[in-house]
């Protein structure tokens, strides 16, 4: 590499030589010539200065011995003659001087021209010679950096190499997977197909079972009604518990009874219009339903179908039916007596997070999480109606099945008519709509807000807000906590995220009860009809039902 470099600089000095010698002979030439012509003008007019003064010694001369020799009139004549002559040549000789040295002037400013012309010009070849310089220590420079960038070089293309060799062995291997996904893929679809046989042969097998179970139930009731016949039935008053249809004047207090109703958090609960029932739906995407009796609830029955988590439900107000929402982006009915599953209503592109009965048990109404109502009939289950809110819909309700309540995730309360297109109002709370409930009376509207607070606004004031509830301990747990009003309508009840269960009174809006037992966040309560129980389920599998006490 030394050698390398000692050849270059000795290739650049010898440019330089020859640029220099250039131009020595460039700017050289035109002064020898004029120094040349200079010199031969000195000489000349040396030359005429000498003959000039030998003419006038000789003119002197002849003009002395005219003078003094006296001689003719003839002589004299021709003295003057060459007098005259000579005059004229020393004349002639004069201005030929005079224009030397005009000559002379000219070159002596041609050659101050040329001096600093030579001077600039020298400047100019200091000028180049150190951005010369310069450029030889900028090409040393850049020579050791491409050698660095070589060597650089080098070594990305041997880690490019490796990458090539790794992404050629990836392509092959992702080659083989593909294949196996292919393989596996034709698996999957043979085995979904299967697995689709045999649930519509278990389904075959349930609805033989059920069937099989209303025929024994049916003749168990045929055998206590002829028992009857002969026998006088007393009911207990703990049985009255439960089957009264008299409104309560008292709180629940009291844990009646607890149990894990399912295998994952429990999201819904409703009691049937009887209040002999109570209806629980689950994150293990089973509805379960439970005979309240006078000391414990008793499990009837596990309505099965769905694919995921239950997030609503509810019973005709016939008993005869419930409705549930799930999150595989479907609704489904089943019937209560034999437990079989009616219609599947899909459609929605989002989880259904509501789902309810308008009027009669023939037009359903739901809400989801793809910001769209729609509306259900179930004699020819098909969707007639689709209403775009805008907004994720957390719950809704009816009024007379004609008139839609939704809540929704951007804080609004939206206002439907069944026959329009849009919301004909809307009001505006603090926080996302968890919930909504209906008093019995369809007078006040009871919504659960995500700013820890209740409020109740009242149907026949221009949807005005009449109440507001909240707590210092009370804070909603999930996007989608259920509060209820009683039947009565004197309290309502709503679970918080510790475990409490709250019941507020309408009329003074302060808190009338604190029930502890649960150990994690309250998702949902449910009052029973008589109002002598409140139901409450959380998010670890247990359900608790509080009564007053007294008749335990």
């Amino acid at each position: 590499m030394a050698l390398a470099y000692s050849n270059i600089e000795l290739s650049i000095r010898r440019v330089i030589v020859k640029e220099i010698e250039k131009r020595n002979y460039r700017e050289k030439e035109p002064f020898e010539v004029l120094i040349a012509t200079y010199n031969k003008l000195f000489d000349a007019v040396s030359e005429l200065r000498h003959e000039i003064l030998l003419l006038t010694i000789q003119n002197e001369k002849l003009r002395q011995e005219s003078l003094q020799n006296g001689q003719g009139l003839c002589e004299g004549n021709k003295a003057p003659e060459k007098s005259s002559i000579l005059e004229q040549k020393i004349y002639s000789l004069q201005e030929e001087l005079t224009n030397l040295h005009r000559r002379k002037g000219e070159h002596a400013q041609q050659i101050v021209d040329l001096t600093s012309k030579l001077q600039e010009t020298e400047k100019n070849l200091s000028l180049k010679e150190s951005l010369l310089n310069e450029a030889e220590t900028t090409i040393i420079v850049l020579k050791d950096e491409k050698k660095q960038l070589e060597i650089s070089l080098s070594e990305i293309e041997g880690g490019n190499q490796v990458l090539r060799d790794e992404h050629q062995a990836l392509q092959i291997a992702y080659a083989s997977i593909e294949e196996k996904l292919k393989i596996l893929h034709f698996e999957n679809i043979a085995l979904v197909e299967r697995l689709m046989a045999y649930k519509a042969h278990d389904a075959e097998i349930l609805n033989k079972e059920n069937e099989h179970f209303v025929k024994i139930k049916q003749a168990q009731m045929q055998k206590e009604l002829e028992e009857a016949a002969s026998e006088v039935k007393v009911v207990s008053t703990d049985r009255i518990l439960f089957e009264t249809p008299l409104l309560s004047t008292s709180i629940p207090t009291k844990v009646h009874s607890k149990f894990e109703a399912h295998e994952g958090e429990v999201n819904a609960l409703q009691f049937n219009a009887a209040g002999r029932m109570l209806a629980s739906g689950g994150g293990d995407r089973k509805i379960k339903l439970w005979d309240v009796g006078q000391n414990s609830c008793s499990l009837r029955g596990s309505l099965t179908g769905s694919n995921a988590g239950i997030t609503s439900v509810e019973f005709d107000p016939n008993g005869a039916m419930i409705l549930a929402a799930s999150n595989d982006f479907a609704t489904r009915v089943w019937t209560v007596e034999d437990q079989r599953l009616r219609h599947t209503l899909t459609g929605h592109s989002g989880k259904v997070l509501a789902a309810r009965f308008m009027g009669d048990t023939s037009m359903v109404v739901t809400g989801s999480h793809d910001r769209t109502l729609k509306i259900w009939d179930l004699r020819s289950r098909a969707c007639i109606s689709t209403k775009f809110a805008g907004s994720s819909c957390n719950d809704l309700v009816t009024i007379d099945g004609v008139q839609i309540l939704s809540g929704h995730f951007d804080k609004k309360i939206r206002f439907w008519d069944q026959r329009s297109e849009s919301s004909h109002n809307e009001i505006l709370l603090q926080g996302k709509v968890t919930s909504l409930d209906l008093s019995r009376d369809r007078n006040f509207l009871l919504a659960c807000v995500r700013d820890d607070s209740l409020v109740t606004i009242d149907l026949r004031m221009n949807q005005k807000i009449c109440n507001t509830f909240t707590d210092d301990e009370f804070h909603v747990g999930c996007d989608w906590n259920r509060a209820a009003f009683s039947s009565s309508g004197e309290y309502v009840s709503v679970g918080s995220s510790d475990g409490t269960v709250f019941i507020f009174n309408t009329a003074t809006s302060v808190v009338e009860q604190r029930l502890k037992e649960h150990s994690s966040a309250v998702i949902a309560v449910a009052w029973h009809p008589s109002d002598y129980a409140l139901a409450s389920c959380d998010k670890t599998k247990r359900v608790v039902i509080w009564t007053d006490g007294g008749y335990n």
